[in-house]
């Protein structure tokens, strides 16, 4: 018997961000990234999951886009624990100790869908 039903398991709301460095080959600014983004990681206490990656070498096809330097995804148990997290100091340390590094950042957030 087949199981057709979708089960969410990443979590009811989910923050995902695309980072793209200004200089992306320039190891100190990566250094620099990845320990602010880590020490957040470790320090702050809204976000029930975290997860700090790199573009994976996928198969390169027309709706795979790589060109981000970071991807952090964060998982939150509802709204509320993510709007605090916008105020939260280790979030704002975050932003001023990394923010010049980047160039752009992209922002999607979502909930799970209730039958």
């Amino acid at each position: 018997m087949t199981n057709n039903s979708i089960e969410n398991t990443t979590g009811p709301f989910v923050h995902s961000v695309y980072f793209w460095l200004k200089n992306p080959t320039k190891e100190e600014d990566r250094v620099q990234f990845e320990t602010a983004i880590r020490k957040m990681i470790h320090t702050n206490p809204q976000a029930t999951s975290n997860h700090l990656g790199c573009p994976a070498a996928s198969e390169e096809r027309e709706v795979v886009d790589n060109s981000f330097t970071y991807f952090y995804l964060m998982l939150f148990p509802d709204l509320e624990a993510q709007n605090a997290y916008q105020t939260d100091p280790t979030h704002l340390l975050f932003i001023e100790e990394a923010s010049h590094l980047w160039d752009r950042v992209l922002v999607y957030d979502s909930v799970s869908k209730r039958d």
